[in-house]
């Protein structure tokens, strides 16, 4: 276990954070952190981080200390390990979201068999102090099963939407309860589907929601996966972020699951970038209710850039970022991507990823009007060639205005790294 060091001095931004964990990372066990949050509720608790590991079979959750010292009033010395189904099922999360009562909330997916068997959505809600909540579900698990769609209605000239999802990424909880999150699977049954699911508080599937509790979707007919969501509170309206083989997008829908004409274009907003294809990673929504995009597109031969771009709620194009053109971020003679990223309470934007795929991993700072914060590290940017530098990463969260933590994997472990922001 990693034991705080408080013998460094104080780093500047864009700067590993000596004080937290061992020289600014803790290790943890497991084989990779998929998903982190903060504790944002005032009390003990406020500040500490929790997240969840995958394994070869089941997944992990964990708690550490505002200081990254595993917190041992959690589960077992830090730790609490569960699953989606039986010692034959695979689960594979993907997020994790502390709902409005503390209660910790894991979507992903069941994989059924060996690789390549068939692969179900899955959710479970686990109490304060990393115990499984048994009112949840079936015995604490969410378990989709549904049919998937065959040919679809058409219900917007870019979407079809039929009744009916796959990898679970971002989850938002209503004031009533009520969980929402979005899912896209490359594995079979529900093969190149993006799709909207809500549940009760109850962990059963909200027939409020479009009849039936949950809706797939294609962008023009192609194998669509949605990456994130986020809705505004002011409108009820739910925005999905989305990528293609071609293009990627946001789509609008309504706080029942129908189409919501009156985003972009008949619902749609498209994603421009000078090369293709655009891939998305990360959906956020600033406090004025603009959603911001994250993701990565292609230079040349295998090299990538990082990508940023901001529209207005309504989805068109918001001139007040970079001139009302998306930013482009890159390192000469290497490659970029950016995996992650949160907003901080200024609505700064916060991204992370790592250079050279897999290589060293890198934090910025974007400011509200869509530049690189000159203030942050070198021109917006941490120094990926830093001492104690994870290798990638997976996951960034503001856990204070001064503190940026990034999970990912570091000398092929676990690991939670903080950043001076």
């Amino acid at each position: 276990m990693s034991t705080q060091n408080t013998s460094q001095s104080p780093r500047k931004s864009g700067e590993l954070d000596a004080s937290f964990g061992d020289n600014g990372t803790t290790l943890l066990e497991g084989s990779e952190v998929k998903a982190l949050a903060v504790l944002k509720a005032p009390g003990a608790d406020q500040g500490k981080i929790i997240g969840v590991i995958s394994t070869a079979s089941d997944f992990i959750l964990f708690r550490l200390e505002k200081d990254g010292v595993l917190d041992p009033t959690f589960g077992t010395t830090g730790y609490s390990r569960w699953g989606f189904g039986n010692t034959s099922t695979r689960s594979v999360p993907a997020s994790i979201t502390v709902l409005s009562d503390n209660k910790i909330f894991v979507a992903g997916h069941a994989q059924e068999g060996s690789i390549g068997g068939n692969s179900y959505p899955a959710a479970a809600r686990f109490n304060v102090n990393g115990s499984p909540d048994l009112t949840f579900g079936v015995s604490g698990v969410f378990s989709f099963r549904e049919q998937p769609p065959t040919a679809g209605n058409t219900s917007a000239p870019y979407l079809q939407q039929t009744s009916a999802i796959g990898n679970l990424a971002v989850v938002e909880t209503n004031e009533d309860g009520k969980i929402l999150f979005c899912s896209n699977n490359t594995i079979a049954p529900y093969r190149d589907w993006g799709l909207l699911i809500q549940l009760t508080s109850t962990g059963e599937l909200d027939t409020t929601f479009n009849g039936q509790g949950y809706a797939f979707f294609k962008l023009n007919g192609q194998p669509t996966s949605s990456i994130g969501l986020v809705t505004q509170k002011t409108s009820g309206r739910i925005i999905v972020g989305g990528t293609t083989a071609t293009q990627s997008f946001l789509a609008g829908f309504t706080n029942i699951g129908k189409t919501d004409t009156s985003f972009g274009e008949d619902g749609l907003a498209e994603l421009k970038s000078d090369t293709a294809p655009l891939t998305l990673s990360k959906l956020l929504l600033q406090s004025d209710e603009k959603p911001v995009a994250i993701g990565r597109v292609p230079t040349t031969g295998s090299s990538r850039k990082g990508y940023v771009t901001r529209t207005l709620p309504n989805g068109k194009t918001d001139s007040t970022f970079n001139n009302g053109l998306p930013l482009t971020i890159d390192r000469p003679l290497t490659s970029l991507q950016l995996n992650s990223g949160d907003l901080d309470s200024g609505q700064s934007i916060i991204v992370a990823g790592e250079l050279n795929t897999r290589g060293l991993s890198l934090v910025g700072r974007i400011t509200k009007d869509g530049t690189l914060d000159p203030t942050f590290g070198t021109a917006g940017l941490s120094n990926p060639s830093e001492p104690g530098t994870p290798n990638y990463t997976t996951s960034a969260v503001v856990q204070t205005d001064t503190q940026i933590v990034i999970a990912g994997r570091k000398d092929s472990k676990p690991s939670v790294s903080r950043y001076q922001a």
